[in-house]
């Protein structure tokens, strides 16, 4: 394999399922963003090597099989033949302790039974009993012989390889893995991996391949409690044998640094940094969760509380009568914590809010005075006050600790530090940001790649997600539209998926968002493979929704993010978590406080029968096979739901509302600037008139080319038929067309007509009596059937200045209803 390409790949070894959350999910993330090709390698189920991404991670699970511990297993029963003459019949103490019961009293009886008979006789008999006496003894013998043998077999050996025989399966699986992939970088995250990323790595080295290696330091293992103790004798073993063999060693704390050998890179934990405030309304304040408007200085306290001097705290509370705390806690504050508080007599000035969520921590804190630092001193707990401590110093609060400290001295130290001139600095706060924090070891791993730097690859999203990158012969994507990003400083926080055909969430988004600054939006689309990708902040590959961890990803996305959701087509939000269809996720989503609405585009709700009745061109006249039978179906299950489940609805075209009663028309949103032109209209000879269908039998281009072909032959107009155009193409056609003619089987107009309208150009179409009812004076649509279509496009030939204002009319009808205002305005009830 070139250099090139290897110096690009780095693998992570992770004994369990890696979060985005997790250390090592967050440097995986780190080094993507770094533009290194990123996969995670860690154990499985069994069954075949599993495939899922983690943004623009690759994630990898090996299934382990159990062959080399079920051999030592069996070797360490020792030899079948032998154990069944040493412990034939003694399979535990209760058969021991019979066994010797039945030899005692078959002596006591034979002893007994000797003293009555003669000489001789007498001598024979006290022979057999001694022979008896001494087989016993001999089986005794054997016996403790086999025990003590099972008792050391059971014991540490100090040699890994038999102490824990699971590692040799780990390295089976996951090694021949991981040489597959032929890294520049390995970095071994778990411990019982270590032999694995030390022998894979030497192995590639010796087929040429320059592969480095890195060891995340753990717990020391003397300190770590393992059980069985074989396991923990293994893991020492791997630590003598290994880690000295390492390229570079990094750690999560000082103190594991410290204790181990050689030189450690110290990666301490950190919350990302900040996003900078926008302005946009009131951010989420612990002071004003408290109730504590205009008070005296607030701590804050967020932590377990579990083992630290919070007797304390609260007695320094006591003596600074105007000063108040807040404990915030993921779980309600234990009782016993409160009665602390009441002991002290200030129970009237610890506050409980509702807890801070990860991501809202910087600016949920900012609005305190100091921080109380937690006192605890396990090693495990390391790792969490650092992570917290940043916290801390990112919110711009100054750390005080009890520890060491009397109530006197600590309430000394806490009135020093609410002083707003002891806040950290700005630079203060950047150092302790996991983006500043994970930059050595981003350098460590160009460093140890060789070569230059990878090229970056493209940004990921706001939550860790990729923006997506077209194949090279996909359609370019559409412009993305600007909305504003999910963010926990508006009340409003939008979620929309999963569907976004053609682009109209993403464009609804625009539009919600341009109107309404208390609303942040975030649009989630399921894709497949040769599916244009229109904008959207995440991209969900449709078939891997079944898979567990997208399951769980877009299902913490939704109940932990948004306080709105608009479900478009009915289909499901939270992946294949609950089933394959929106009424599955609903009563999970209406258990929660979150407001959800219904968005249906067309053939998710529109009745085929229904249709067929009302137009007589219907598109399902020349449906495909089976097409409306599948299409009967699920529009009657949809409206089903609609009805069950009494939720605000929503339709993107007025037709709809035949189908879906009890919907609003939210108009279709397009980008009516971009096709904005000032082309003169129908002052050409030939007038060119432009039809794009998407599908022909969808919009019953079949039955109205015969006319527009026949027009073109005559000389009387310049027919043109754009099919698999690509958006920027299909902007210039409609700009340089005079006539637009979009559909006759649907009976209303599309996507491709209001572009038309935007760029000022008459439409024809077929419109129903509800739809031009819907538009009323306003409506410019030329009304036709393929029947009258040849007398409409002649009519507007025949009068062309009359037509040219038509054309005026139709940018103005554009502008009025489908540049996202009105759409945005109709949302609003919802929204609120």
């Amino acid at each position: 394999m070139p250099q090139s390409d290897r110096t690009a790949r780095l693998v992570f070894l992770a004994g369990t399922d890696v979060a985005v959350d997790s250390r090592t999910g967050r440097m995986a993330v780190a080094a993507a963003r770094d533009g290194w090709d990123v996969t995670i390698l860690s154990p499985g189920a069994a069954g075949e090597v599993e495939e899922s991404s983690l943004g623009r991670v690759n994630l990898v699970r090996v299934p382990v099989g159990t062959a080399l511990r079920e051999r030592a297993a069996q070797r360490a029963k020792g030899h079948r033949l032998r154990r069944m003459i040493t412990q034939y019949g003694l399979t535990g103490p209760e058969q021991l302790s019979r066994f010797h019961a039945g030899h005692g009293a078959w002596v006591r009886q034979s002893t007994a039974r000797a003293g009555t008979l003669g000489a001789p006789a007498r001598q024979g008999a006290k022979a057999w009993i001694r022979m008896r006496r001494e087989a016993h003894r001999m089986r005794m013998r054997v016996y403790r012989w086999e025990r003590r043998r099972d008792l050391q077999a059971g014991g540490p050996t100090g040699d890994w390889r038999t102490d824990w025989p699971e590692l040799l399966d780990l390295d089976l699986a996951l090694g021949a893995e991981l040489e597959k992939l032929r890294p520049a970088v390995v970095h071994v995250h778990d411990i019982s991996l270590l032999a694995t990323a030390a022998l894979s790595s030497a192995r590639l080295r010796a087929q040429g391949v320059r592969t480095r290696w890195v060891y995340e330091i753990a717990a020391p293992t003397e300190e770590t409690e393992y059980a069985p103790e074989r396991r923990a004798s293994a893991y020492r073993a791997l630590e003598r044998e290994f880690t000295g063999r390492a390229d570079a060693l990094t750690a999560a704390t000082g103190r594991l640094a410290a204790s181990a050998p050689g030189d450690v890179l110290l990666v301490p934990e950190a919350p990302p940094a900040p996003a900078p405030a926008d302005g946009r309304g009131p951010l989420p304040a612990v002071r004003n969760l408290c109730g504590l408007y205009g008070a005296g200085p607030l701590w804050v306290y967020a932590g377990d509380f579990s083992g630290h001097q919070l007797e304390t705290v609260f007695a320094a509370l006591a003596q600074l009568p105007d000063h108040h705390l807040a404990l915030v806690s993921p779980d309600p504050v234990p009782d016993a914590v409160l009665a602390l508080a009441d002991k002290q007599d200030v129970r009237d000035r610890v506050h409980t809010p509702p807890p801070a969520l990860p991501g809202l921590a910087h600016t949920y804190l900012a609005s305190a005075d100091a921080a109380v630092a937690g006192c605890g001193c396990a090693a495990a707990d390391e790792p969490v006050r650092d992570r917290l401590s940043a916290w801390y110093v990112q919110a711009g609060l100054p750390v005080v600790s009890a520890c060491g400290q009397g109530p006197a001295a600590f309430a000394k130290t806490v009135a020093a530090a609410v002083d707003p001139g002891r806040r950290p600095s700005a630079e203060e706060r950047r150092a302790h940001t996991w983006e500043h924090r994970v930059a050595p070891l981003l350098a460590l791993y160009r460093k140890l790649g060789g070569g230059p730097a990878p090229v970056p690859r493209p940004e990921l999203g706001w939550d860790g997600e990729p923006l997506p990158v077209p194949k090279a012969d996909a359609r370019p994507a559409r412009p993305v539209p600007t909305w504003t990003p999910l963010t926990r400083r508006t009340p409003i926080r939008l979620g929309m998926g999963p569907a976004n055909y053609a682009g109209q969430l993403a464009s609804f988004a625009h539009a919600v968002c341009r109107s309404r600054p208390d609303v942040s939006a975030q649009v989630f689309m399921a894709t497949a493979p040769g599916t244009f990708n229109y904008p959207a902040d995440v991209y969900l590959d449709s078939s891997k929704l079944g898979r567990l961890t997208v399951m769980l990803e877009q299902a913490e996305r939704v109940f932990r993010n948004y306080t709105h959701v608009i479900a478009d087509a009915f289909l499901p939000v939270l992946g294949r978590l609950n089933g394959s269809h929106l009424e599955d996720d609903l009563p999970a989503l209406l258990r929660t406080s979150i407001k959800v609405a219904l968005l249906a585009h067309g053939s998710e709700i529109r009745h085929p029968l229904h249709h067929m009745d009302r137009v007589a061109h219907s598109l399902f006249h020349d449906a495909p096979d089976g097409m409306v039978d599948r299409l009967t179906k699920v529009a009657e299950r949809n409206r089903a739901t609609a009805e069950r489940f009494g939720l605000p609805s929503f339709v993107t075209t007025p037709d709809l509302l035949d189908d879906l009663p009890s919907a609003t028309w939210a108009p279709l949103v397009v980008d009516v600037d971009a096709f904005a032109c000032d082309r003169p209209v129908m002052e050409r000879r030939r007038p060119v008139v432009l039809h794009a269908p998407s599908k022909r039998w969808t919009k019953g281009t079949d039955r109205a080319l015969p006319v527009l072909r026949e027009l073109d032959d005559r000389g009387v107009i310049e027919f043109r038929l754009a099919e698999q155009v690509d958006w920027t193409e299909m902007r210039e056609l409609v700009k340089d067309a005079d006539i637009v003619v979009d559909q006759f089987a649907i009976g209303s107009y599309g996507t491709f007509a209001c572009e038309g309208m935007a760029a000022g150009k008459p439409v024809v179409a077929y419109l129903t009596e509800t739809v031009a009812a819907a538009l009323g004076e306003d409506n410019p649509v030329v009304n036709a059937t393929p029947d009258t279509l040849r007398e409409a496009l002649e009519s507007l030939l025949d009068d062309r200045d009359g037509t040219a204002r038509l054309g005026e009319r139709s940018a103005r009808f554009a502008r009025k209803y489908h540049d996202g205002t009105r759409t945005a305005a109709v949302l609003a009830d919802f929204l609120r």
